[in-house]
């Protein structure tokens, strides 16, 4: 599956139209408001992956996520160890507010494909960018995809969902 990532435009509605995902809320976001949310508002940029068929050169988006900034209270994180020594006033952070692979794609490794993705911009930005943040932060849908990001080092601050979730960006 060649896969680009591509940040959302208005040039890629038509590919929105056919995307699926067993959470409703999260086809909804991506076609209702991540335009708006990134070009109006100003509040979270989203990035495509699309699958592009070599033989007919038809494109069909195979997943998405959308990063955005944060803050989390130092007191949430108390059960972090690695940031037990940070000052008491809230930890700057990106946001990793929705991530989705379409059904039809789902089980191939593109979820961990687009995770990667959203660490090594989070990463580029944290190394090079103007300014700090310390953390790399998800709300988990469900139980799935808290195992899902647990897989990867986060470390869950509650047991509802959505739960929040956190990666300590030092470590890596």
């Amino acid at each position: 599956m060649p896969l680009r990532i591509e940040v959302l435009g208005r040039h890629h509605r038509a590919l929105l139209e056919d995307f699926r995902n067993q959470h409703q809320s999260l086809v909804d976001y991506l076609r209702r408001f991540a335009l708006r949310h990134a070009e109006k508002d100003l509040l979270a940029r989203t990035f495509l992956a699309i699958d592009v068929n070599v033989a007919t050169g038809a494109e069909r988006l195979a997943g998405y996520f959308t990063l955005a900034t944060a803050s989390v209270e130092r007191a949430a994180v108390s059960s972090v160890e690695s940031l037990d020594r940070l000052p008491g006033f809230p930890i700057p952070a990106v946001l990793l507010a929705r991530l989705a692979v379409d059904e039809r794609v789902q089980g191939q490794g593109l979820g961990r494909y687009l995770l990667e993705e959203a660490l090594g911009l989070t990463l580029q930005l944290a190394r090079s960018g103007p300014v700090a943040f310390r953390l790399f932060v998800t709300d988990a849908i469900d139980e799935a995809a808290a195992g899902f990001y647990e897989r990867f080092g986060f470390s869950r601050l509650a047991d509802e969902f959505p739960c929040r979730m956190v990666l300590d960006l030092k470590c890596l």
